[in-house]
């Protein structure tokens, strides 16, 4: 059996690593265990060995799991394309990194002000120009949260981005250091009252080293940590 603690305990080393030479503190970079393909005995051991942060791509497959282990503190993610009819469903997650479109925000808007909550967002962005991928282009950025002051019920906390996985490494940091530049750019600007830049959530198994150098504080692992226990293409 694949010993999940020992697998987050390396890539923790492996942030570490990362943040340091970028200048940055390991404490303020937030690690999503990607859990997507794996079992809820799985989750539960990696929670015991010490993570709070999962990730789902599919809100039913979430809330499945959400329900199988009934753990309130763990902090559930979602980081998959998101249908506006899965929206009631979405309040049982911390932070929805996959904000990628206009009527989706509309329809999370309405929803969170009928029942009086506010979802925790973030901007998903394509910074590849990949029709394959989600996100709305880098240019359309200060556009789309010029529009969300419009709109109740929501709060942008940054911005996500997934990558081409079949990139090369300097193609990968190209983008994560545009993204990282316009994150910047909107920290340092006057934003909408319901727009803060907190995190930048971008790097995968693959290339999370690369994602942090360029300045990410918030990564997504996941076949790296659960290796035989979800398929290899689990990031």
């Amino acid at each position: 059996m694949i010993d999940v603690g020992k697998n987050l305990l390396r890539i923790q080393e492996r942030i570490a690593a990362a943040a340091e030479l970028a200048g940055a503190n390991p404490q303020d970079i937030t690690l999503v265990a990607v859990s997507k393909y794996v079992s809820s005995e799985a989750i539960g051991e990696l929670f015991r060995a010490g993570q709070l942060d999962f990730g789902e791509n599919r809100v039913q497959d979430g809330l499945a799991k959400i329900g199988e282990l009934g753990n309130s503190q763990i902090r559930w993610h979602m980081i998959g394309r998101i249908q506006t009819n899965k929206v009631k469903y979405l309040s049982s997650f911390y932070l929805i990194q996959s904000l990628d479109r206009w009527d989706l925000a509309k329809r999370m808007s309405d929803y969170a002000v009928e029942k009086g909550i506010e979802f925790q967002c973030l901007l998903q962005v394509n910074v590849s120009g990949d029709l394959a991928k989600a996100g709305i282009n880098l240019a359309e950025v200060d556009e789309f949260l010029a529009k969300l002051a419009g709109l109740a019920g929501i709060r942008v906390r940054g911005l996500m981005t997934i990558t081409a996985l079949d990139a090369q490494p300097g193609q990968t940091k190209v983008w994560f250091e545009s993204l990282a530049g316009k994150f910047q750019e909107l920290s340092c600007r006057e934003l909408p009252g319901n727009v803060s830049m907190d995190w930048l959530s971008m790097g995968m198994s693959d290339d999370f080293e690369l994602a942090i150098a360029a300045g990410a504080n918030l990564v997504r692992v996941g076949s790296a940590i659960f290796a035989e226990e979800g398929e290899k293409t689990c990031h």
